[in-house]
């Protein structure tokens, strides 16, 4: 092996002395299959000691990689769903739309999320949850759907103009659930919201709008609020939908759409 970390044959072997980098990125794999998680736990799952695990968590924080929340723990922070989604939307934007969506969960005393498009599905790149119920849907920035399942991103399709709209759902496959989904974005269009329930977690509804994007291109991002079906029900959210598109519209004036 050579200085340059190459085999005598090329091929390329461990990199001396990028310890820090490894460490790094088993964190954030750990933080997103177990967000929200303690520094004990998520030190104990990489193998670190806790002032290691503390020290590259505040780096991770500082550049909008994780975030610590306000009753303890860390969870994967919106620089990771702009690398996920491939987005130009910066964290910086990402941050500064908490304090409407914090004002929504307020409101709604639910969990609300912005979805932003990567291709057929959907990626969760900011979210607040409401602290008025214990039990509560989770926030999992970097959490990926499929665009054809639940309200989010059936709130982004139905904003589609009309030829992109079907090639999403050819994609599908399956003249029954191409024609099922095509009921349910129909019905969106109507309705100026999309709505599902356990669409991607059992016993969650949702409800959903879509960001105003530019003219004719319809939207890369959605506004979401769920919750609990027992609590969160469909005429409780229906209730609330012209307030999401009031938020939706000053989301898009952060975007400056």
């Amino acid at each position: 092996m050579n200085q340059q970390g190459e085999t005598e044959d090329g091929s390329e072997g461990r990199i001396r002395g990028a310890e820090t980098a490894r460490r790094t990125l088993r964190l954030l794999e750990a933080l997103a299959a177990h967000q929200p998680v303690g520094l004990d736990e998520v030190a104990a799952l990489v193998g670190l000691n806790k002032s290691t695990a503390y020290r590259l968590l505040r780096v991770l924080q500082e550049e909008g990689y994780c975030e610590r929340l306000p009753q303890g723990g860390y969870r994967l922070g919106g620089a990771v769903a702009t690398l996920a989604a491939r987005t130009a939307v910066p964290a910086a934007t990402l941050e500064a739309m908490r304090p409407v969506l914090q004002e929504l969960a307020e409101s709604t005393a639910e969990t609300v999320t912005v979805h932003r498009r990567a291709g057929d599905a959907v990626v969760l790149s900011v979210g607040v949850e409401s602290e008025q119920h214990v039990l509560r849907q989770v926030v999992r920035v970097g959490e990926t759907t499929p665009l054809t399942r639940g309200c989010a991103g059936l709130a982004i399709l139905a904003s589609l103009p009309a030829s992109d709209r079907d090639e999403v759902l050819d994609h599908v496959g399956g003249s029954e659930t191409r024609s099922a989904l095509g009921g349910r974005v129909a019905e969106a269009l109507a309705d100026g919201y999309a709505v599902s329930r356990a669409a991607n977690h059992p016993g969650v509804f949702g409800i959903a709008v879509a960001v105003p994007g530019g003219h004719g291109t319809g939207s890369e991002l959605s506004l979401a609020v769920s919750g609990p079906e027992s609590r969160w029900t469909r005429d409780r959210a229906v209730q609330h939908a012209e307030q999401l598109r009031e938020c939706a519209a000053r989301l898009a004036h952060l975007l400056g759409v």
